[in-house]
């Protein structure tokens, strides 16, 4: 049976206070000598193990001097893997409430990557918010495509490719639209970052969790979250390489950054200054918006994305994706038509088939791993779960004694518990929406024209 006396002095954690409980171990042959738990109320009993500590003397006469030299309790520590924006907003989260942590990025630097691209935040905004400090929450619209400043008017409208009429405006109230690469850099502000660490190796005791690099160094902690992206490694070690496996979606794309002569950029943003989409009887989605407007007209950058049904993939690569897309929009009508097919023929393309992973429950290891963003929910229309995530991870660990062994185990564990079934569901809802609208018959019944961007679509 459990005894308990009063005592002074509590330096758990570097931090004097008071001890409210002194609890022997059931297994302590004589109270006060063996192990003990030093504990407050609040402290789960379920906890103790974590803080077994052997010594002689009477806890009555103990004093701070002599508890600190004794009591040494590890502190929790994050390791993040990955410095996309679920990372860094977890990290910005980790900071804010004062919580050991560290990100891991395989890159060499955050520009290291050629290619750049941009996307909306729509019912995340809040969520965003949560994870940053005022200072840099204040600097979003400095990230954004444009100069536009957001308002309850936004719409995105769509067009008929062939016609070039108008269909609808999907109302996207407030909606910011960020360019990835400076997002980026904002929301690492001040975040501690170690480049060019590939991850290799992930092993867990159920108390302590070892990441190992490829350049053969090792950095230990009480919780690990991959947000490396699809491709995770992290996933890869919690459900094994079978089940963590991406799946190849039907749907396969070409895109790219580039400029357009003058009268074209200007008949492109006529149609809307910020972002239009069209639909063509052929099954093909059609996305046109700018990407940065700096300078004069021809100086503008545009992000344009072609998509498609395909069961076969096309093995295409270099000028040859260009190519393929010039041939599959001469089936659109102008203005489309000539502002698309002016695109130079020397323009770089990407082309890739989509893929996803219908989020699962792992097992975290005693809640020691776990998984964010892209690695815990792929989807082929994504990031504003990708912020969610981040932000239901901040309101875990909020209300907690972070520095308390075990509590962030705990909140990584309720983390999970939400995170499951709404990554599901928004992976689900994506795939339904990427295929209706792909569909030109289904397309008016897809999430995307029945609820607009003003409402949570997830996947979106």
């Amino acid at each position: 049976m459990l005894k308990e006396t009063n005592v002074g002095t509590d330096i758990l954690y570097g931090r004097e206070g008071v001890v409210e409980h002194l609890i022997c171990h059931p297994k302590c042959p004589i109270f006060p000598f063996g192990p003990v738990l030093l504990v407050r109320p609040w402290v789960p009993i379920d906890a103790r193990p974590n803080f077994y500590y052997e010594f002689l003397g009477t806890p009555r006469c103990l004093t701070a001097g002599v508890l600190r030299s004794m009591v040494a309790v590890q502190e929790e520590r994050v390791l993040v893997v990955g410095a996309g924006a679920a990372g860094l907003l977890i990290a910005q989260a980790l900071k804010k409430h004062d919580i050991a942590y560290v990100v891991f990025e395989q890159d060499a630097s955050q520009s290291t990557r050629p290619r750049d691209w941009n996307y909306g935040i729509y019912w995340a905004q809040s969520n965003l918010l949560e994870c940053l400090p005022p200072e840099l929450a204040d600097k979003l619209l400095a990230v954004q495509v444009d100069s536009h400043t957001p308002d309850q008017d936004d719409v995105l409208p769509v067009f008929n490719a062939t016609t070039g009429d108008r269909m609808v405006d999907l109302p996207a109230p407030f909606s910011l639209r960020l360019q990835r690469r400076k997002f980026l850099q904002l929301i690492a502000t001040g975040i501690d970052i170690q480049y060019s660490k590939r991850l290799i190796n992930v092993e867990s005791d159920g108390t302590t969790v070892t990441a190992t690099f490829e350049d053969g160094s090792s950095e230990s902690g009480t919780l690990l979250i991959g947000a490396e992206g699809a491709h995770s490694q992290v996933r890869e070690y919690l459900m094994g390489k079978e089940k963590a496996a991406l799946l190849p979606s039907p749907i396969v794309a070409s895109a790219t950054i580039t400029h357009l002569p003058k009268e074209a950029a200007l008949a492109l943003r006529k149609l809307h200054s910020r972002h239009c989409i069209a639909f063509h009887p052929d099954g093909y989605f059609s996305w046109h918006g700018i990407h940065s407007e700096e300078g004069e007209p021809e100086d503008w950058q545009f992000m344009i994305i072609l998509s498609w049904l395909s069961e076969t993939d096309l093995n295409i690569s270099g000028d040859a994706i260009n190519a393929d897309y010039k041939e599959r929009i001469s089936v659109f009508g102008d203005p489309l038509k000539t502002i698309l097919q002016s695109i130079s023929p020397d323009t770089r393309f990407w082309h890739n088939r989509l893929s996803y992973w219908l989020t699962q429950p792992w097992d975290s290891r005693s809640g020691t791993i776990t998984l964010a963003g892209d690695a815990a929910h792929p989807m082929t229309f994504r990031l504003n779960n990708a912020i969610l995530d981040a932000a239901s991870f901040a309101r875990q660990i909020k209300p907690l004694d972070s520095k308390l062994p075990g509590s962030l185990s705990a909140a990584a564990t309720a983390y999970e518990k939400e995170l499951w079934q709404r990554g599901k569901e928004a992976v689900e809802t994506s795939n339904l929406n990427s295929m209706s609208i792909h569909d030109w018959e289904k397309l008016k019944e897809s999430p995307l024209f029945q609820a607009g961007l003003k409402q949570k679509l997830p996947g979106q």
